[in-house]
């Protein structure tokens, strides 16, 4: 079979009856799309990495700086940008985050069946690809986060303009098309670092398709044909990309997992998760979480799905020739080896596991690519022409084909639906809800000390980031803000109990300290030092101090490096303050009111809880 491929504009003819319904067709498959995505995401809710988002762009202060550090070792400020425009409109209003996610993934869409009809023409064969991309299960629980739901769509958005942007820029030229081609890419890679194989993705399907039998000749015939263009989307590939490395390594140093490790996961991450999901699984997920599933197919469905992908590929071959067909499908498993495989093989597995090839948030991004790659696998580009055909596309795709998309679609809803069904956002959803009905009816008078979210809102490896005063301070108005930020010494203050409520706190010491025999530290040369037996490290702790004090008085808490500033009041009293960032062996009291006696009894450092039985 020869390929020849022109690029001049193809000879435009009228559309026939059948291409003037593709788009109408396609609009009523997206419509199906965003109502399943409606029912799914609705009922999903914010999650860990969404709260760790949450804090960094409603700290006080985040400006333009903050959306170039690092976020989870990531370079990400497309993603942070538009959390903060969310966080500004509604602060964990989920209503909003679904209607964002439902349009962004809208536009995704019609730009991946933009993408196909540029490639292919605009024939009816093309809405089968576009079919499985709108419900391939694949980036579904990706869509259900509020964080990776911004970063799945913007990549998929990206990913489908530069591909259109790119064709266009062959067939027509002009520098509109070239500034395309480089904006929509630099969208994705400000987004995910998978968007930096874009150009390597343009340049694969250029040398494959659009050159012809000419191959690399062309390849880099077209390359220099466009010197200034390839010299700087290059350049700023190559930057970005060094950003994207730069974060990661200064997050965590990459490294290699056992070999059996890295066996396990390509199976499960190659095998299982993308395997089946190109099939319409998993069909069954794990809950690590009660608001988050990963893929576990049961091994009878990873079989059919293996049996289904190998009898597609053997069929583009028959149809469309050995070259073509097979090119096809390398640049689809090239594109999961480098963006997936590899990042996670040196960062991911040797930290999480060869169970880490369950998340199907690591292929979430692939689905925009398999589609045009199916696509090519049968289908000519437009301006292609190919001789000593025997098996028309069309006869494939129109008969067999139908039947099998409809197949995978049907069992990639009933995925969904299982997802859907499987959710449970119900505990984080109440604790919000109470946290927020809590702090509309609070004084900004009470202090509200700080203390950190439950496990089922975050995991204790986000460390500071789960104190209350960070997750739930956008929800409180601006004066009750600033007193969770910076609570003030108090007699009585409260804290956040594991429901949401406001409570009595006390603190559950990890030191405890009691005056020797004589009953109380007394001042030398007006200081109070209290030796804590123990050389503590640097964090957030919370101080409860008994004293006696012969009048009232101002006193200064010194630990660790850190002051904090007390009213004393007369007589046999407690204070309870807190002490960010301090540690050291030693708390030291001074700073007294001039002709004020002073004796403290005993001091518990720790962590503020709710008082029991209050």
């Amino acid at each position: 079979m020869t390929l020849v491929v022109t690029t001049q504009p193809p000879t435009l003819r009228r559309a026939s009856v059948p291409g003037r319904w593709v788009f109408p067709l396609a609009l009523v498959l997206l419509a199906g799309q965003l109502a399943l995505l409606g029912w799914v995401v609705g009922g999903s809710f914010f999650k860990e990495d969404d709260f760790h988002l949450m804090v960094r762009v409603t700290e006080p202060g985040a400006g333009v700086g903050m959306l170039f550090e690092s976020h989870a070792g990531r370079f990400m400020p497309a993603v942070l940008a538009l959390g903060w425009l969310l966080a500004k409109i509604d602060a964990y209003g989920w209503v909003l985050v679904t209607a964002v996610v439902q349009v962004v993934q809208a536009a995704a869409s019609l730009a991946v069946l933009r993408m196909l009809t540029t490639a292919f023409g605009r024939r009816p064969t093309v809405l089968l690809p576009f079919a499985l991309y709108l419900f391939w299960p694949l980036a579904l629980p990706a869509l259900t986060a509020w964080a990776a739901a911004m970063q799945t769509v913007l990549v998929h958005l990206a990913i489908a303009l530069a591909v259109t942007s790119y064709l266009l820029l062959v067939r027509w030229g002009g520098r509109g098309h070239a500034a395309g081609v480089a904006g929509w890419s630099l969208l994705g890679m400000l987004a995910d670092g998978s968007a930096l194989l874009i150009p390597v993705l343009l340049l694969a399907l250029h040398a494959i398709f659009l050159a012809g039998e000419r191959g690399r000749g062309a390849l880099v015939e077209a390359v220099r044909s466009r010197p200034v263009f390839w010299a700087l989307y290059g350049s700023a590939t190559a930057v970005v990309a060094l950003l994207h490395l730069t974060y990661r390594l200064g997050a965590r140093p990459a490294g290699l997992p056992s070999g059996s490790d890295a066996f396990a996961f390509l199976v499960r991450v190659a095998g299982e998760t993308f395997g089946a999901g190109l099939a319409g699984g998993p069909v069954r997920w794990h809950f690590l979480r009660p608001d988050y599933g990963v893929a576990l197919p049961e091994p009878p469905v990873t079989l059919a799905a293996w049996i289904l992908v190998l009898l597609v590929v053997w069929a583009s071959i028959r149809t469309r020739g050995r070259r073509p067909a097979l090119g096809a499908w390398a640049i689809l498993a090239g594109f999961l080896l480098v963006s997936t495989v590899v990042p996670a093989l040196l960062w991911t597995v040797p930290a999480a596991g060869s169970f880490a090839g369950t998340e199907t948030r690591l292929v979430a991004h692939l689905t925009p690519v398999a589609a045009l790659c199916l696509a090519a696998a049968f289908l000519p580009f437009a301006g292609e022409h190919r001789t000593g055909e025997r098996h028309p596309a069309g006869r494939v795709l129109t008969s067999t084909g139908l039947v099998l998309v409809a197949a995978v679609t049907a069992l990639s809803c009933w995925s969904a639906a299982a997802l859907a069904r499987g959710m449970d956002s119900s505990q984080v959803r109440t604790y919000l809800a109470t946290a927020e009905a809590e702090l509309a009816k609070v004084s900004s008078g009470t202090q509200i000390y700080d203390g950190y979210v439950p496990r089922f809102v975050m995991f204790p490896w986000f460390g500071e980031d789960r104190l209350t005063s960070k997750v739930l301070a956008p929800l409180a108005r601006p004066a009750v803000q600033d007193v969770m930020r910076d609570p003030k010494p108090a007699a009585a203050p409260v804290v956040f109990d594991e429901s949401g409520r406001l409570r009595p706190m006390t603190v559950a010491p990890i030191v405890a300290v009691r005056a020797p025999k004589q009953g109380c530290y007394r001042s030398v040369k007006g200081l109070i030092d209290v030796p804590l037996g123990a050389d503590l490290p640097p964090r957030t702790y919370t101080v409860a101090m008994s004293y006696i004090a012969s009048r009232p008085s101002l006193a200064v808490l010194s630990f660790g490096g850190r002051q904090v500033r007390m009213n004393l009041e007369r007589g046999v009293r407690l204070v309870q303050l807190q002490v960010p960032e301090a540690g050291g062996p030693l708390v030291r009291i001074g700073g007294l009111t001039e002709g004020t006696t002073l004796c403290v009894s005993g001091l518990n450092l720790g962590s503020p809880i709710p008082v029991p039985g209050r």
